[in-house]
């Protein structure tokens, strides 16, 4: 592996994997409303409940660990004029390096902490399936780079299916419990085009600086270079696996949204 290479396999696995896993999920959470039609606005006024909040609360914590300055915050507001259900205000140095970088993070914030919570919750709710799912993204984390097929990651989604959706957590009512916030949560982590631009913005100056890093480390000892890409690549294998959780359930969302317009397209005829 040559520097490059092992620079852009990095930058693959921290910030290209958030911004892929963000498109999916923008892209997931707009077909689902696009199909329910009328129905689309309503369900997220009623999932953004909990889904907003914690949306924006991602965003202001980024805002304090970054040392920006909040000047205003909306954590639900359903009778907003611009459709916007919460927002962040806030402002920052922008000579400040260390407040630039943390334009990335409060941008990309929902995406990450959102996803987070949700594995958060199949802890405590389902602490059996997330002891299997757990197991799934150690094996995953072991992965070479370069090494890792594509059916490995596919047996993973496999099992976090199988462990979430077994007929045995809906016994009880944490199952459920777990399945309603998961899709309150999942539905709201999209990120705005104010997230995409801030996050850019802090994305091109983390690039610069892990560049630099990357230069020093490589210069110093080449192996010492892959062994950091190793790591960095093992980190982005579990925040694949965590935010995965996620789209499962906006896909399982979507898959619901085309049987209601398929059964409603086959009584209206």
């Amino acid at each position: 592996m040559n520097f490059l290479s092992g620079f852009f396999t990095q930058l693959l696995f921290t910030a290209g994997i958030i911004f892929i896993f963000g498109w999916l999920i923008s892209l997931l959470r707009r077909g689902f409303c696009n199909l329910m039609g009328r129905s689309g606005p309503v369900i997220l006024l009623a999932t953004g409940i909990i889904g907003t909040p914690i949306h924006e609360l991602s965003h202001a914590l980024m805002c304090l660990l970054f040392g920006h300055k909040i000047t205003d915050i909306k954590l639900y507001n359903p009778k907003s004029e611009d459709g916007a259900l919460g927002y962040v205000s806030h402002t920052y140095n922008k000579k400040n390096i260390y407040h630039q970088i943390g334009n990335f993070f409060v941008g990309v914030a929902p995406v990450l902490i959102s996803g987070g919570v949700v594995i958060l919750l199949l802890a405590i709710l389902l602490p059996d399936a997330f002891d299997m799912i757990a197991l799934e993204i150690k094996i995953l984390c072991e992965a070479q780079v370069g090494a890792m097929p594509l059916a490995k990651f596919f047996t993973f989604i496999w099992a976090s299916i199988t462990a979430i959706f077994s007929a045995e957590n809906f016994s009880d009512w944490q199952g459920w419990l777990f399945v309603i916030l998961a899709f309150m949560i999942s539905t709201h982590m999209e990120m705005s085009g104010s997230d995409i631009k801030s996050g850019l913005r802090g994305l091109a100056f983390i690039t610069v600086i892990m560049f630099l890093i990357d230069g020093l480390i490589y210069l110093i000892s080449p192996d010492a270079f892959h062994i950091v890409t190793d790591a960095i690549a093992s980190c982005g294998f579990a925040i694949a696996a965590i935010l995965s959780i996620s789209v499962l359930f906006l896909l399982a969302l979507l898959i619901i949204a085309i049987l209601l317009r398929g059964i409603g397209m086959i009584f209206s005829r």
